[in-house]
């Protein structure tokens, strides 16, 4: 038990106090993170410059598939955002924020331009944002969350998105 401590603790010191971090991906396609580069030749290797500044890494893509019915659901989302984009059995969603407040209204402005609405932070036009998204450099939110009625405003740098958002679409074809 005290060896495999100092082991964990070994790795994380590691990790917490690396300078460069590398993004690997596999012979299957998988993309993960590590402070050394691995020597098999079958693995794509990238040089992040610095782990805590990737935008890569900002940007996390979660994916599952429902055991009982087969609905398949992934969504991307900036960690301190009030932005997230999913596809749900197909289907894509932007949402922004959380607890809304009943009934009103919410927006996502990308750079300069034209707000797109929508209900309880669900847009209406969830490709339309999207590809905005994909091509623009800052998301502006807004929207009303419970128990308040005045506007929460937010903004997510969009570097890295595209990138992300073929990711997650590549993660979702295999589930």
């Amino acid at each position: 038990m005290q060896k495999i401590l100092i082991l964990v603790l070994s790795l994380l010191n590691t990790v917490t106090f690396a300078n460069e971090i590398y993004a690997i991906k596999d012979e299957t396609g998988a993309t993960y993170f590590s402070a050394n580069p691995p020597k098999d030749p079958n693995h794509t290797i990238e040089k992040v410059e610095s782990y805590k500044s990737s935008p890569l890494l900002d940007w996390n893509i979660n994916c599952t598939k429902d055991k009982f019915n087969g609905k398949k659901i992934c969504s991307l989302s900036k960690y301190h955002s009030d932005l997230m984009v999913n596809i749900i059995n197909g289907k894509y969603s932007v949402y922004i924020g959380r607890d809304h407040y009943p009934n009103s209204q919410s927006a996502i402005k990308i750079d300069e331009n034209t707000p797109i609405y929508g209900d309880e932070g669900l847009s209406q036009t969830p490709q339309k944002a999207i590809e905005q998204m994909k091509k623009g450099k800052v998301a502006y939110t807004r929207y009303k969350e419970w128990p308040y009625e005045y506007n929460q405003d937010g903004e997510t740098d969009l570097t890295g998105f595209s990138e992300k958002f073929s990711e997650m679409l590549e993660n979702y074809k295999k589930l």
